[in-house]
């Protein structure tokens, strides 16, 4: 519809510029005939003041086959009487029914050839008869009839020549537009179907196109993307490193990566390549990049990483733990009889008081080092998380560090989620991750617990409105003995990545410093 109401508006344009031109020259040749000379003025008025009124129909309504036929049939009519006061037979403006023809076979192609030619024969055929009969000026000599068949034979071939060029071409440019447009779909629906993204860049590194994949990837449309820089994109770096590359001298393609934002300002770690873009002629006129969102990669590889760093802690903390226990318990025994038996000084019983509190602080991190670094259990069973929650939370807000100002809500699922797992280990996951998020609130807050169910995963969200973390802390969360508090050991968090890892879940950090933090614990679900 778009390209008829396109071709709509040229047609009143060039029709208009045509009839000007034509009508100007006959004025010019006639203006020494004065009766000849003011038969025009009418008619060039009426092609003026319906040129206005086809160009405002077409501005201010969409019924563009309507516009199509009023101008038509007006434009029929219009040259029909011009022909007809201007000798009939003899007039010299018969040629514009040609134009009548051309353009109805452009625009409607057979159909609209055919409508044109019949009407053209017909009128024209019409104004000679009645010119033979007297009723048309200065068709008073027009001579026997043989001639009028002759004239009326003549013009009809000529028309009928003109229609079946102008169906021809009409049909030719039409079946054309269908296979390039199908080409074209074809081209795009291979382009789309590619899962890399696929960009292209002009010299100074302005973006050409985007394909499906390429959007999704980072969150933007192509309307959005068009003309602006790879820069705003992905960054700086980036675009100095195509334009100074020489693909001359290394023909291979320019591979980066680089961490991003997506349009919703999430992180995104991409792998690029980039090849240089040549015309058909072999000359470069741009850049093809593809794109592919390593993100969820580079977070395995980090994962797996630091499972190997924690593995080997482990490994460590195992022997140096039971090391440590043997002669701690030893020490701890043998205080105990030195305070029972000897008689002591307030100061030293102070004293005393303070070694036995720190053998007692030393046995808890041993305690949870051996827990974290010793084999689980692994007394799976049947367990519904709401239960487990709420029993755990009520002890929760049992302990010292559940102050007045705290306050916890447990947004349950609409359906009960049941999973898999050890109830013990996992009471433990959620009291750590509960007193690290009322940690994060010295000063008070809300903590929320969200149990919903993903797909064929329970997720259980924990929301903070505390200190949040920065990049760094939450590299390091899971690491053994990087507390972010003062009077953390630093184990909690890292004893509950295992216990995560062991029930076969996920387990991800969203938090940003002064924001509060999310913790989503997601695990399969047992139908």
């Amino acid at each position: 519809m778009d390209e008829f109401k396109q071709k709509l508006l040229t047609l009143i344009i060039v029709r208009l510029v045509l009839v000007s031109l034509v009508l100007g020259f006959a004025i010019f040749a006639l203006s020494q005939q004065v009766s000849s000379f003011e038969f025009l003025q009418p008619f060039i008025l009426a092609v003026y003041v319906l040129s206005v009124a086809y160009v405002l129909l077409w501005k201010y309504t969409d019924r563009l086959s309507a516009i199509y036929h009023i101008q038509f049939f007006f434009d029929l009519i219009l040259i029909s009487l011009l022909i007809f006061v201007s000798g009939g037979i003899n007039s010299l403006f018969t040629p514009f029914y040609v134009l009548i023809i051309v353009y109805a076979s452009l625009l409607k192609h057979r159909e609209g050839g055919i409508v044109a030619l019949t009407l053209s024969i017909t009128s024209y055929s019409g104004i000679v008869h009645l010119g033979y009969l007297g009723w048309v000026p200065g068709g008073a000599d027009i001579g026997p009839y043989s001639l009028i068949v002759y004239r009326i034979s003549l013009n009809t071939l000529g028309f009928m020549g003109v229609a079946m060029l102008g169906i021809y071409l009409s049909e030719r440019l039409q079946s054309a537009r269908h296979e390039l447009g199908t080409a074209k779909i074809v081209h795009q629906s291979i382009v789309d179907s590619i899962r890399d993204g696929l960009i292209t860049l002009d010299l100074p590194g302005r973006i050409t196109s985007c394909n499906r994949s390429g959007e999704e990837i980072c969150g933007f449309s192509q309307q959005e993307l068009l003309l602006q820089s790879i820069s705003e994109l992905f960054s700086e770096s980036v675009l100095q490193s195509i334009l100074k590359s020489d693909f001359e001298l290394n023909p291979r393609a320019l591979h980066i990566e680089c961490w991003s934002r997506d349009k919703t300002g999430q992180p995104l770690f991409v792998g690029l390549s980039c090849s240089p873009l040549f015309s058909h002629d072999q000359r470069q006129t741009g850049y093809i990049l593809s794109v592919q969102d390593l993100t969820e990669i580079k977070r395995r590889e980090e994962e797996v990483q630091l499972q190997e760093k924690m593995a080997a802690i482990g490994e460590m903390a195992a022997g140096l733990a039971h090391e440590i226990r043997n002669p701690l318990g030893s020490l701890w025994g043998s205080i105990q009889v030195l305070q029972s038996e000897l008689h002591l000084s307030d100061e030293k019983a102070r004293l005393i008081n303070i070694i036995l509190r720190e053998c007692k602080r030393l046995n808890k991190i041993v305690g949870d080092f051996l827990a974290y670094a010793g084999p689980r259990s692994g007394n799976l069973k049947r367990v519904e998380l709401l239960s487990l929650v709420q029993d755990t939370v009520d002890l929760f807000k049992h302990s010292p560090e559940f102050q007045g100002g705290h306050s916890i809500e447990i947004l349950p699922s609409p359906k009960p989620l049941r999973c898999l797992a050890d109830s013990d280990q996992f009471r433990q996951v959620i009291w750590n991750i509960i007193q690290n998020g009322v940690r994060a609130m010295p000063t008070g807050g809300q903590l929320s617990i969200q149990l919903r169910q993903v797909d064929s995963r329970a997720l259980l969200s924990f929301r903070d409105e505390g200190i949040g973390m920065s990049s760094k802390e939450k590299k390091e969360l899971f690491q053994p003995f990087l507390s972010g508090f003062k009077k953390g050991a630093g184990l909690g968090m890292a004893i509950v990545y295992q216990i995560i890892q062991q029930h076969h879940g996920q387990i991800d950090i969203r938090s940003e410093r002064n924001s509060g933090t999310t913790i989503d614990i997601s695990l399969p679900i047992e139908h």
